[in-house]
């Protein structure tokens, strides 16, 4: 008969120590990009990340990693707008409205911008602080903006999510010429942000933001553009030669930003999202 040993012991040589424990978890839990030294990719490329988790004094507060919801805690007489749809919970006593900041208006959003002509609203008469949260169309990040900071934005359109107040105002311009209108993926009416107070954007994917210097550019996919300041000129170019742009993947037209101005894009936007499950289902 032989017998069997349970013993699992690793089979080091004769008296060797076992390798300590702490330096198997540091050379195998830490990705090696954080051990490194030096300005990260990121910072060389002037371009910063929004936190995943945000808050504002109590006021507000965005919760969640990949997909976001937007957490307000209202005070007596304060109100929340969003898009219509968006609201997830709200607190008892909250009145809920709906308008469309002037029908003129709410007909140029609807039919040229691509947005919505209704703008809802939840206000608080309660007497006590309310909460209410507000979540974006599809799964994304919530970016808050102080309003204050920028002289106004143009936004891609449906990337509205909320605003505290009533200090924010959606509207339209045309595109400032038929090149970006045409081949820039925004359409040829831009949705815009003015005004003062914290609106609430939504992008999908990784976040990128870069306030651009005078003359400074940036070349990006027309569609991962969320949104950048009014004082940031925009442009269309080539992506590349004619075999580029037949065989490169992104198009015949690239767009192009230059500063002064802020700049916010997208790794994973609606469309590029639509995309790429148009391509799973035709490949099963």
């Amino acid at each position: 008969r032989h017998s069997i040993s349970l013993n699992r012991t690793p089979p080091y040589p004769p008296h060797a120590p076992p390798l300590p424990q702490q330096s198997i978890m540091a050379e195998t839990a830490v990705p090696a990009q954080l051990t490194m030294a030096g300005p990260s990719p990121l910072d060389v490329a002037g371009f910063t990340t929004p936190s995943t988790v945000s808050w504002a004094q109590g006021v507000w507060q965005v919760v969640g990693e990949d997909s976001q919801a937007l957490m307000v805690v209202l005070n007596n007489g304060e109100e929340v707008m969003c898009e219509p749809g968006g609201m997830l919970h709200s607190a008892p006593g909250l009145k809920p409205s709906a308008d469309m900041g002037g029908a003129f208006m709410g007909f140029q959003r609807c039919c040229c911008a691509g947005e919505s002509c209704i703008r809802v609203h939840y206000l608080n008469e309660t007497g006590q602080p309310q909460s209410v949260s507000v979540t974006p169309s599809f799964p994304a990040k919530v970016i808050p903006i102080d309003m204050s900071k920028y002289s106004g934005l143009v936004i891609k359109k449906q990337s509205f999510t909320a605003s505290i107040g009533r200090g924010v105002e959606i509207g339209i311009q045309w595109a400032p010429s038929w090149g970006v209108g045409c081949c820039a993926d925004q359409g040829c009416c831009l949705s815009t942000l003015n005004g003062t107070g914290t609106a609430f954007l939504n992008a999908g994917g990784a976040v990128f933001m870069k306030v651009l210097g005078p003359g400074e550019q940036v070349h990006c996919d027309g569609s991962s553009v969320v949104a950048v300041e009014k004082s940031v000129t925009w442009d269309v170019v080539r992506t590349g030669d004619c075999m580029f742009m037949c065989c490169g993947g992104m198009g015949c037209f690239n767009t192009l930003l230059t500063g002064p101005g802020l700049v916010i894009l997208q790794s994973m936007s609606m469309e590029r999202t639509l995309k790429g499950f148009a391509m799973h289902t035709q490949n099963k």
